[in-house]
């Protein structure tokens, strides 16, 4: 799922209706399901994504001292490195490696859309108190307080 996904999706969930606020009330638990199973989802995501990125970082090491073995960079579709890297330069040319740059903007975006989901779901867990702040207020201003 997407950022813009999620933004639509929540933008149509988020609304209250405050003509009928006991069907809100019950809307809450499945609210939170459908939120909370994205939620962790999306943290699983980021998981294999780190892992991926870790492995990722072990080959290209290899790639760039030169102790990849072939038939692993045959598997890999890489050529052997052509340049003579000193080990204290090779972390320099994984930071800057293109692979390791977009599986790092992967986790990125997904550790954000995770942190979006977590805040949309402590915004369903406080969902009770609006709705009753929201019934007293209409019970106020009938005079039935």
């Amino acid at each position: 799922m997407t950022l813009e996904e999620l933004n639509k999706l929540w933008s149509e969930d988020s609304t209250i209706d405050d003509t009928n606020l006991g069907r809100e009330a019950t809307k809450i638990p499945q609210l939170h399901n459908k939120y909370y199973n994205i939620f962790v989802k999306e943290m699983l995501r980021v998981k294999k994504l780190r892992s991926e990125l870790k492995e990722l970082e072990q080959d290209k090491y290899e790639y760039y001292t030169g102790t990849m073995a072939p038939e692993d960079l045959k598997k890999r579709g890489w050529s052997p490195n052509p340049l003579k890297i000193m080990k204290s330069e090779v972390n320099r040319f994984i930071e800057s490696d293109k692979d390791i740059i977009n599986i790092s903007l992967k986790i990125d975006y997904h550790s954000e859309i995770a942190k979006y989901l977590e805040d949309i779901v402590k915004q369903i867990n406080n969902r009770n108190f609006i709705i009753r702040s929201a019934i007293d207020w209409a019970k106020f201003q009938s005079g039935g307080i």
